[in-house]
């Protein structure tokens, strides 16, 4: 049976009907038992679905060049 890392790992290829039958029917079984990783693969659902219906907006050349320094600000930060 796996457990609820197990269930982390698999959740968005369950999602996406990708998982292959075995691994379905084991997943499908400990959440049957586990409230915790129901809630879990219901807030991945819900984010999922939010992020399909946001339109994409359009990001200035200056927007994105500061986002990218910020990410790698913060990249190089997290190394030490």
């Amino acid at each position: 049976m796996l457990n609820c890392r197990d269930v982390t790992e698999h959740a968005s290829d369950y999602l996406d009907k990708t998982l292959p039958l075995g691994q379905r029917l084991k997943l499908r079984l400990h959440l049957f038992m586990c409230i915790h990783c129901r809630r879990y693969l219901k807030q991945l659902r819900v984010a999922i679905d939010l992020i399909r219906q946001s339109e994409p907006r359009p990001v200035s050349t200056q927007q994105a060049e500061t986002i990218a320094a910020k990410i790698l600000s913060d990249s190089s930060r997290d190394a030490r």
